[in-house]
């Protein structure tokens, strides 16, 4: 079927000239929590039903790509701004303290991961429910979603606890960043357990439709994490000398505050009958989510485990210890760019969810696209201020004259990488929000596994590019990995995936 028949076809089965393929219908929920578009749902909350009550399915796609992605786009935005405040303060403390931060913190990622996975599920499983009008069953996708993050949030502290010492001295030759990194670790992996907790709430949030929500208790939280670094580290508060345990401090205290608002915030949603609905284990639903989320965690630990080889090949530069902290420092920078991307894959994935639920596949291929050439164009713009203001970017986040070179080189030459990136994300996050994570995950294996370590090796130590080969191979992967993704989409098998 090539893909003018393929619209055809999907043209029919909306009509209701055909019938929908059996792959398109997700599990039939069991009758006793099944709602209709006039029910009740187990707390009395009213199914949506009107346009007014279901923007993500209903009336002007524009508005509704609107809703979802400007207070997740302020939501990402301040998350990124918490990453860089970590960074900046611990470059007042020392390069080598600033290097510990951050490849303690890509460490902590590795972990995260699986937690993160939860919430992908959770968004795929509870918007499609949504889109079909039953809350009930969206509520114990949730809740079981939550049992499984709590869970795994408490075996991923013991394992960070246990494993993290050993695993920093692999990726950094100096005494000083080995000791601060695994004083940072012991600390801040204790915000795993609050972390668990918000990264599905937040994702239930974002799967029914309202990132309002999220936006209020990642707001609070980030301003109490920054206030937290400057006030430990320069303000010498509560007590002197703080340092690098300040800024973990900060972190883990901010997560709490932020998971005890999701638990109020979803308690009183109309999600809120999540909690009521933790037990009885629900195996079958747990299964769902995972089968969904796993592949993500896979895609996510491919990357991290590509990330330890690049910092293998950054400690073999000149300069190791700059590079590094310039990684650190590029990355955080990066952020503030990449993390409206994320905004609007966080947003299409909602869209494309609901609207399959709802059998609006014209609707969820569009907004694909709409998301997609508005990502680019975004990142076409912040590209160029990215590359024009590397030099002052450099300056105002380290001292050391060594990084600043380094890190100039990185704004530069990833400048050029941020249109295919926009491309990369949002249409995984589209995919991810249909439920197909499995392709996305061997894109994101192949082009980080086959394409940029080989590549960044040859280019910095055969070719003797040193660190500037490093940023280019990251460049030109990301490139590769925008031009798979267009072609997945546009191939389509993708509305067929079951959930």
């Amino acid at each position: 079927m090539n893909e003018e028949q393929s619209d055809n076809y999907i043209n029919a089965v909306d009509r209701g000239e055909l019938p929908a393929p059996s792959t398109l219908d997700v599990d039939v929920p069991d009758e006793s929590r099944s709602i209709d578009s006039n029910s009740t749902g187990p707390k009395g909350e009213i199914a949506p039903a009107s346009t007014s009550e279901t923007p993500l399915v209903d009336g002007n796609l524009w508005n509704a790509i609107w809703i979802m992605s400007w207070p997740l786009l302020l939501l990402t935005v301040a998350m990124s701004l918490v990453g860089m405040a970590d960074v900046q303060v611990a470059g007042h403390l020392g390069a080598p303290i600033q290097a510990a931060v951050g490849l303690s913190e890509q460490v902590l990622f590795v972990f995260m991961v699986f937690l993160q996975s939860v919430s992908t599920g959770t968004t795929a499983v509870v918007a499609r429910h949504f889109g079909e009008k039953n809350i009930n069953e969206s509520a114990i996708a949730t809740a079981q979603s939550l049992v499984i993050a709590v869970c795994g949030g408490a075996v991923l502290l013991l394992a960070a606890l246990c494993f993290s010492q050993f695993m920093l001295p692999l990726f950094s030759q100096s005494s000083e960043v080995q000791t601060c990194g695994i004083r940072y670790l012991n600390i801040y992996s204790w915000f795993l357990i609050p972390y668990s907790v918000s990264c599905v709430a937040h994702a239930a949030f974002r799967a029914i439709g309202d990132a309002r929500t999220p936006l209020i208790i990642i707001a609070t939280q980030s301003t109490i994490n920054i206030a937290g670094d400057y006030l430990t580290v320069f303000g010498n508060w509560p007590v002197a000398g703080l340092g690098v345990t300040g800024i973990a401090w900060s972190g883990v205290v901010a997560s709490s505050i932020g998971a005890l608002m999701a638990i109020v915030l979803l308690a009183r949603s109309p999600l809120g009958s999540a909690f009521q609905q933790l037990f009885p284990l629900e195996k079958a639903i747990q299964l769902r989510v995972l089968k969904i989320g796993l592949p993500s965690a896979i895609q996510r630990l491919g990357w991290a485990a590509s990330v330890f080889f690049v910092f293998f090949i950054l400690k073999m530069v000149k300069e190791p210890t700059a590079a590094l902290a310039a990684w650190t420092i590029g990355m955080r920078v990066e952020a503030l760019l990449f993390m409206p991307l994320m905004a609007l894959s966080l947003a299409v994935s909602s869209i494309v969810g609901q609207n399959l639920g709802a059998k609006k596949h014209e609707r969820a291929i569009k907004a694909g696209w709409d998301v997609t050439n508005i990502g680019v164009i975004l990142m076409v713009v912040l590209g160029t201020v990215l590359f024009l203001g590397a030099d002052q970017i450099a300056c105002f986040m380290t001292a050391d004259a060594q990084t600043r070179i380094a890190t100039r080189e990185y704004l530069r030459i990833g400048a050029f990488g941020e249109p295919p990136l926009a491309v990369a994300m949002i249409l995984s996050g589209a995919l991810q929000g249909a439920g197909d994570t499995k392709m996305p995950m061997w894109v994101s294996i192949f082009t980080n596994w086959i394409v940029r370590l080989p590549l960044a090796w040859l280019l910095a130590l055969t070719l003797g590019m040193g660190t500037p080969g490093v940023w280019w191979a990251m460049t030109m992967s990301i490139t590769v990995y925008a031009a798979l993704m267009i072609w997945r989409y546009k191939e389509g098998s993708w509305i067929h995936t079951k959930v």
